[in-house]
Parts: C-alpha cells; sequence; structure tokens
C-alpha cells in the first residue's frame, strides 16, 4: 500500500491520533523480562506519577484511583522515594532536563505528605544537578490547592503549576463526572500563587468531550480571558484511550481546535497553529522543560510510580498498575517497578517519538536521524514528498516537519506515515 493509500484509510479513523503504539500487543514480541536501560544517558527527566484524585472523571485515560487515607498516601510517597534513591545510586552521572509531578492530583495529598513528596523532588535535584533549561511543574486542581500547599511547592523551587479546567460547562463536566469551581474562586487561587512566587502558572481545556458542542467553546475563552493564566493547553479527547465513541466529527473537531486557536492567540498567547500548547511567552513553548525536552528532542526520561512511563534509548517501560484493576493492594507492595519493558528496534522507537511530538505538531528530522541511524530524508523521502505536495507539512529550518493548517485536520494520519521508514 502506498503512502497516499495509507492516508485515505486513516484519515477520519480516530485511532489515529498521539497515542503509539495503537494497540499494546502490537509490541509484545519486544516484550524483555529485565529493567530499561538508561545506560550512556548523561541527560535525563523524572516523572512522578500520584494516582490519587478526589473525583474520577470519565474522559481521563490514565491510572488514577480515589484518594486513599494519609497512611496509604504515606506509603505511596515513602515508596517512591526509594525507588528514586535506588536509581539515582545506580545513574550517579545523570544530569536532570526536567522534573514533572503528575497524576492523577499531586496537591490531593496531605500537607505532610506533599511535603514529603517534595523532599524527594529536592534530594534528586541535590544529588544530580540541573541543565541550565530546568524548568520542573506540578499538576493540581483548584479544589485541592491551598495556601500552604502553594508554599510548601513554591519554596521546593517549583515555580510552574498546572490545572485541568478542561470546561466551563456545568451539565458537560456534569456528564463526565467532574464539577466546577466558581470562576472568581480561580481566579483569587492564581493570584494566591502568584503572590508565592509561582510565575508560570498552565490551564488546561478539553474539546471533543460527551455533551460538548462547538458553541460551549465561547465561554472556555472567556473563563481564559478573566483568569489569563500564563500558559494554556488544548487535549482533544481520545476517545479510542477510553474506549468511547467519537462525540465529534474530525471535521468538528478541526472547528473546535480552530475556534480556540483563533481566540487564544488574539489574547496574546503564542502558538503555531496546530501546536496544543499556547503561552505569553514567546520561547518557551507552554510546556514545563520535561515536556519541552520528550517533544522536541526525544530527551530520555524515568517515570516512578504506579502505571509511570519510561523512555529510554533502548526502548520504553511501563510501572506496575498499568493494566491492573484494582490499585489499592499495590500501594503498599514495596517497590512501583517495571512491569513492561520494551527493548524496540529503531523504527519503533521513531515512532514513539513522532507520537510524543506530534502534541507540539512537529518532530525533527535530525533526531529520527540518530533514532533510527540513517538519514530521515532519505529513509522518510516518501511519505516527505507526499506530505510536501498535499501542503500537509512544511519544513522549519531545514529540520523541523511541521504539520501545516491543511494537515493538522487530519493530524493523526499524517504524523502516522512516519512510523516506519520506507
Amino acid at each position: 500500500m502506498n503512502v497516499e493509500e495509507l492516508f485515505e484509510r486513516r484519515k477520519d479513523d480516530p485511532i489515529w491520533n498521539t497515542s503509539y503504539p495503537v494497540c499494546p500487543s502490537d509490541w509484545a514480541r519486544y516484550r524483555m523480562s529485565r529493567p530499561l536501560s538508561f545506560d550512556g544517558e548523561r541527560e535525563m527527566s523524572f516523572y512522578i506519577h500520584i494516582p490519587f484524585c478526589r473525583h474520577l472523571c470519565s474522559f481521563c485515560e490514565y491510572t488514577r484511583m480515589a484518594c486513599p487515607d494519609e497512611e496509604a498516601q504515606r506509603l505511596y510517597v515513602q515508596t517512591i522515594d526509594a525507588d528514586v534513591c535506588r536509581f539515582m545510586d545506580a545513574h550517579r552521572d545523570v544530569r536532570l532536563r526536567g522534573f514533572d509531578i503528575g497524576g492523577g492530583t499531586p496537591t490531593a495529598l496531605s500537607d505532610s505528605n506533599l511535603e514529603y513528596l517534595l523532599q524527594t523532588f529536592a534530594k534528586a535535584l541535590d544529588r544530580l544537578g540541573t541543565t541550565d533549561d530546568f524548568e520542573p511543574s506540578i499538576e493540581a486542581t483548584f479544589d485541592t490547592i491551598t495556601d500552604r500547599k502553594a508554599v510548601l511547592i513554591a519554596n521546593a523551587g517549583i515555580r510552574r503549576m498546572s490545572f485541568g479546567l478542561q470546561s466551563t460547562d456545568e451539565e458537560v463536566l456534569r456528564q463526565n463526572h467532574r464539577y466546577m469551581t466558581a470562576l472568581e474562586e480561580m481566579s483569587q487561587t492564581l493570584r494566591m500563587l502568584h503572590g508565592h512566587g509561582i510565575r508560570k502558572v498552565n490551564i488546561d481545556l478539553m474539546y471533543g468531550l460527551k455533551g460538548q458542542t462547538v458553541s460551549m467553546l465561547h465561554n472556555d475563552l472567556r473563563a481564559i480571558r478573566m483568569l489569563n493564566p500564563e500558559q494554556v493547553t488544548l487535549y482533544e479527547l481520545r476517545t479510542n484511550m477510553i474506549h468511547e465513541t467519537a462525540h465529534l466529527s474530525k471535521a468538528e473537531l478541526y472547528e473546535a481546535y480552530s475556534f480556540l486557536y483563533e481566540g487564544l492567540t488574539v489574547m496574546g498567547y503564542h502558538a503555531r497553529f496546530g501546536q496544543n500548547t499556547f503561552s505569553k511567552f514567546a520561547d518557551d513553548m507552554g510546556v514545563s522543560s520535561y515536556l519541552r525536552s520528550r517533544m522536541l528532542y526525544g530527551v530520555p526520561y524515568k517515570g516512578f510510580g504506579m502505571s509511570a512511563q519510561s523512555m529510554s534509548h533502548e526502548g520504553v517501560s511501563y510501572n506496575i498498575g498499568k493494566s491492573a484493576r484494582s490499585l489499592r493492594h499495590i500501594i503498599g507492595s514495596g517497590t512501583y517497578d517495571e512491569e513492561y519493558v520494551y527493548v524496540l528496534p529503531p523504527d519503533e522507537l521513531a515512532a514513539k517519538y513522532i507520537a510524543i511530538g506530534a502534541y507540539s505538531g512537529s518532530f525533527s528530522l535530525d533526531c529520527l536521524s540518530e533514532l533510527i541511524g540513517r538519514d530521515a530524508r532519505k529513509a522518510y523521502a516518501e511519505q516527505l514528498r507526499y506530505c510536501l505536495d498535499m501542503g500537509y507539512v512544511s519544513i522549519l529550518d531545514g529540520d523541523r516537519v511541521a504539520v501545516t493548517p491543511r494537515g493538522f485536520e487530519y493530524y493523526g494520519a499524517v504524523f502516522s506515515l512516519f512510523y516506519k521508514p520506507v
């Protein structure tokens, strides 16, 4: 099947988005019963996953559970601390490009357990050191952040926080098992955070949610205008990841993104069309250094906690809990070691990088060349020729393949053409 036929087959199929592999069984042949190797890595990022939430939203595709009592929380963060220390003992020469704490809801932890977790964060920075562009981040919700927690986060040296607003329509939120915080309360929270030294606040919005229409997005933009966060991230609902039928067509999803893009850029946010992250600062792409280095350059990262993902130049792994039906019994397991380890051939590792890069609407040919061990411009010549001729991509600065407005309507099909070199 040639490139054009492949594109036509995939362009209206919602399974082609930013997820890779499309089906976990696609990597079954690469699974190994040993830890993923990070030998030889000199710069990398850390990620800690806190799976606890006050409310379990139906659109969430990540591993999470109802927030347990303080004793179980303490056991969880103690186990993460032990896992982080064990990894650092074995990899003393790496420097950190980024460090994100996500979830779930990290700020659902009690004050004392959040403080314990942030001590682990500080320990890693002290032992390993950081690069010049290091910019850590932590996720939160408006109903779990308090003045005390904000002080703990700022004192730890974290100056970026990300909040999931998702939608301002109460009926949409109700249908997705989520609850609305009053906008004035959100605004007060942002003022409090800035007062404690948090310089960048990101707000997540989603489109394609169950019960959502494009017209509802007007109110979401009004909320952004009122809150005036430094950064905004747009997420398209990946229905294949939560086993739901798509709620909007490709054309409607494109209309929703286009409407939000225009509204945000009019407000002064910077982004290239097809990019899902927006920033008042032209040079930071609207993300932490952990995400920036992953999306743009394929920098390796190590995940800690239940189901956390890791990626090195050898492959990809997922920690225990990725496929568990019940998570509570795992809390006391003593370690959240890797459960699924995939040692990948170069073309599969390259495909994973492209899927991650798709969030930024682009990927680097130089990074691809390094991953596959040959010139990507030649290896992907057929895909490049077709996409350039059709106006689906452009090449920026001779290196970065960026989706165009024409190509973004079918971005999943466009990027998936590059999953395997010809």
